[in-house]
């Protein structure tokens, strides 16, 4: 072969490689792009909501130990009933208040990130079958709560009135506060205060158990399906 073929196949066969080269980059790059928007899109919901399930788990924690030592919950027993809150100033929410509205809004919270990552399941990309877990164990929590008398349907309810539109944001503490005092709304988030007033006063703890373990079972999903540590751990830990 003379030398001019030999330059002609050379650049034949470089051109050849380094066309295959641009195209296995590209494809690369693009999957790479697919996989970094998939894993945004799963953490822009999954990252929340397993957020909330450690406030939630943590704040129910804290009504719990103390029924178990002390018979009751002493912070949030504030109220006779839900209605009371009609009458309370802000001063109140800001102050007395805070033990037992807390963690009313903190598990309207939950609700609402359970409602918006039900809602958008079949969009997320989970590996395996964990969408189909996920939903089940969304559902597990959704059972939990029902059988405290916060039905199904209502939780759903509180879920979205926490959720503002159009900006898609869950409501501040502060801002579920005046929700709560207008009594038109506040009705429907009333089975939510009479189960956190009914568990401060030590009572229904077979309920809130069941709470608390399907609420650390969701909690277990997602730490494992983010890759991150344990939550429930690290959100006590906090406290010390």
């Amino acid at each position: 072969m003379d030398t001019l073929s030999v330059t002609l196949v050379s650049a034949l066969t470089s051109g050849t490689i380094s066309a295959g080269l641009v195209l296995l980059t590209g494809r690369q790059q693009r999957g790479d792009n697919r996989r970094t928007q998939r894993e945004l899109h799963n953490t822009s919901y999954l990252n929340p909501l397993r957020w909330h399930t450690a406030e939630v788990h943590h704040r129910l924690s804290l009504y719990a130990t103390a029924a178990d030592r002390h018979g009751s919950y002493r912070p949030a027993q504030v109220l006779g009933e839900p209605r009371e809150i009609d009458d309370r100033s802000e001063a109140w929410f800001a102050g007395e208040g805070v033990p037992l509205v807390s963690s009313v809004w903190m598990t309207a919270c939950l609700f609402a990130q359970m409602t918006r990552t039900r809602h958008d399941i079949p969009f997320l990309r989970l590996p395996g079958k964990d969408d189909t877990r996920l939903a089940a164990l969304i559902l597990k929590v959704h059972v939990a709560f029902a059988a405290c008398d916060v039905y199904y349907a209502t939780q759903s309810s509180i879920g979205t009135d926490v959720i503002l539109e159009p900006e898609g944001r869950l409501r501040s503490y502060r801002e579920f506060c005046d929700l709560l005092r207008q009594p038109d709304r506040r009705v429907w988030v009333d089975p939510l205060i009479w189960f956190h007033l009914a568990v401060a006063n030590g009572e229904r703890r077979p309920d809130l158990r069941r709470v608390l373990d399907a609420v650390q079972e969701l909690s277990g999903f997602l730490d494992e399906s983010l890759a991150g540590g344990a939550s429930l751990r690290a959100r006590w830990d906090a406290e010390r």
